[in-house]
């Protein structure tokens, strides 16, 4: 059997040992949402990605399949305002966070 060595020593305090625990989980998601953060310029760029390829499928699939493109965005953008809002986030605020997790994904482009 393959003894372990903990920093406290043999007699670990749990304590000690809980909150090394939660500041690691602290600092992981800490770097977890730094990574998956997205600006307003992000967004944007997502926006302008999707006209594009709106665009680009409407010119050679024909409107309906350009619309449609546009559409599941839409329709994604409400989904999220509505999940938002029954968090209770108002305001401003709503519309901001619901259209980066809309179109903030173009950050990795």
């Amino acid at each position: 059997m393959v003894r372990q060595e903990w920093p406290e020593g043999s007699a670990a305090d749990p304590d000690a040992a809980r909150a090394r625990y939660e500041q690691d989980l602290r600092e992981a998601r800490g770097a977890g949402r730094e990574a998956l953060r997205a600006g307003l310029t992000d967004a944007h760029v997502g926006v302008g990605l999707v006209l594009v390829v709106a665009v680009a499928v409407g010119c050679f699939k024909g409107v309906g399949p350009g619309v449609l493109v546009l559409s599941a965005f839409l329709a994604l953008f409400c989904m999220l305002l509505a999940g938002r809002f029954a968090a209770g986030v108002r305001g401003r605020d709503l519309v901001r966070r619901s259209y980066l997790l809309t179109f903030g994904w173009a950050q990795w482009f």
